[in-house]
């Protein structure tokens, strides 16, 4: 199985991923780049499969996976609300706003992405989720 990445930069030409060592370099690139980031993370480039955004910034990350039925988003409160009072990550000039406590520490969104890519797109386990209403 191989994951595509497309993040900042990589939006017309995916990053393909098909390890572990591969997928820690794209999210040390995301997590290089100024303000609140996200890759995008589709198995094998289907649309129609599941898929995981991992935001990143400093210390903090946010995630949101979606499936044919659902989307989830990342659920923790172990960070306050920015000071605009909004949790939004970009990708480019693209903007994904996340609920108020989707904010996680960003090794547990790393670590949810190496679990995404480890299961074959299966909802990581290692994160609590809430669905989206």
């Amino acid at each position: 199985m191989t994951l595509e990445a497309c993040y900042h930069g990589h939006t017309d030409q995916p990053v393909i991923v098909t390890g572990e060592a591969e997928l820690d370099a794209v999210l040390d690139s995301v997590a290089a780049l100024e303000g609140p980031q996200v890759v995008q993370l589709f198995v094998d480039g289907d649309i129609m499969k599941p898929d995981l955004t991992v935001g990143l910034h400093g210390d903090r990350g946010t995630l949101r996976y979606a499936d044919e039925d659902q989307e989830y988003y990342s659920k923790s409160g172990a960070f306050p609300l920015p000071e605009h009072g909004e949790v939004i990550y970009y990708l480019g000039r693209a903007e994904f706003e996340y609920p108020d406590d989707a904010e996680i520490p960003a090794a547990d969104a790393r670590n949810a992405a190496q679990e995404f890519l480890s299961t074959g797109g299966a909802r990581p386990a290692c994160v609590e989720w809430a669905a989206e209403a």
